[in-house]
């Protein structure tokens, strides 16, 4: 506790062995290469982490591991993510003992959301512990309001950063000025994090990051320094390019960016949990056309 938290979180995979069980030795060599490029934080078990395919106690093994293997180097975020509140706090407390930094979590998703459901949830997670709290907005097609955020912003102080993953970067901004300062937007959506970071975003998560890891930190300096020519170059010769054949669609990016790590040799398989499956032969060509054409491969 008590680390600054923003700049490019990395939203970690979790490398697999052929069984589908954690791959342990290919977690460090992730974890490393994403440090050693310059990644502000690692965020584990988060969609990109097949987190809602792994049970709790699972989980909880993850959040051990991974504080273990970051050792202090940069902060940890662990998503508790769950339809269940009570579930949700669990993790939470949990990963609490583990030793991450802060937690984050979506809304509930698997049933219909209104705006007082979606507090309690938030709130539970927030009482649960002392720890820091990133919430999620876009998460599962689930938008949370203005209204709900300002709500959310004076009464639960631990609710410190929301990722926004919406095709609307305009709405930094907007929770700025709503918010002012009490919640801390970042930006959410690996194909916009440059034009949010422009909207005021001081933090960003990033599935991306797993393959550029320095690419992105370079781009959020920069556009913290207020160099945006220097920055838009990154994003454009080297972010658009991955993320236009890797995150085409919601449903394959996980399979895109594990199979971009095992082409460039930093996980043992590209395995994923059922019922997620690999990108067909042509996706497959057309990711590994773009990893060459950012120099990846």
């Amino acid at each position: 506790m008590g680390k600054e938290i923003g700049g490019n979180q990395c939203l970690i995979v979790t490398p697999l062995n052929e069984d589908e069980s954690v791959d342990e030795q290919s977690t460090k060599k992730m974890i490393d290469f994403v440090i050693e490029g310059g990644v502000h934080g690692i965020l584990a078990q988060g969609s990109t982490g097949e987190g809602f395919l792994f049970d709790t106690d699972e989980r909880k093994a993850f959040a051990d591991l991974v504080v273990s293997l970051v050792n202090g180097r940069v902060p940890v975020g662990f998503c508790v993510e769950s339809s269940s509140t009570a579930i949700s706090v669990e993790l939470s407390r949990y990963a609490r003992k583990a030793g991450v930094d802060y937690l984050f979590t979506t809304a509930p998703y698997r049933h219909p959301h209104k705006g007082g459901g979606i507090y309690e949830h938030f709130k539970a997670i927030h009482d649960s512990t002392d720890l820091p709290v990133a919430i999620y907005d876009g998460g599962a097609g689930v938008e949370l309001s203005l209204d709900l955020l300002e709500k959310i912003s004076r009464e639960l102080p631990r609710i410190k950063y929301c990722k926004i993953f919406l095709e609307k970067p305009e709405k930094i901004a907007q929770i700025e000025a709503r918010c002012q300062g009490r919640i801390v937007p970042w930006a959410g959506h690996d194909r916009l994090t440059y034009l949010m970071l422009c909207y005021g975003a001081y933090g960003m998560t990033s599935a991306a990051s797993c393959i550029i890891p320095r690419e992105n930190s370079d781009m959020f300096d920069l556009v913290q320094a207020g160099n945006l020519d220097e920055a838009r170059k990154i994003y454009l010769s080297k972010v658009c390019p991955l993320n236009a054949m890797a995150f085409f669609n919601v449903p394959d990016f996980i399979a895109a960016y594990k199979l971009a790590l095992y082409w460039m040799g930093i996980i043992r398989t590209p395995t994923l949990r059922k019922p997620l499956v690999q990108l067909d032969s042509v996706m497959q060509r057309e990711l590994r056309g773009a990893l060459k054409f950012i120099d990846k491969l």
